[in-house]
């Protein structure tokens, strides 16, 4: 019984739990008492989590045929999440 794995199918998992993750750090910014948070950053922030919610749809194709993840989306200026992937 063999172990190799034949499909970039796990490059593509590894992708979506980033992705989440990225979500969930920044799921503070969407409470409605979130403190100072300008109708501008609200707006950036909203985008900025849209963006990864179709970052796998977009790229999907690309990660499965090549085994490669292109780049997520960049950080609204005002958020720091330090992820190392």
């Amino acid at each position: 019984m063999s172990n190799t794995i034949t499909s970039n199918e796990h490059f593509l998992r590894r992708a979506r739990n980033i992705r989440n993750e990225l979500l969930n750090r920044t799921d503070r910014y969407m409470l409605e008492d979130y403190p100072n948070l300008s109708q501008e950053q609200l707006k950036s922030i909203k985008d900025y989590r849209q963006s990864l919610r179709d970052f796998i749809n977009e790229n999907k194709e690309n990660i499965l045929s090549n085994g490669k993840t292109p780049d997520f989306p960049p950080q609204p200026d005002f958020v720091n999440i330090n992820i190392i992937y």
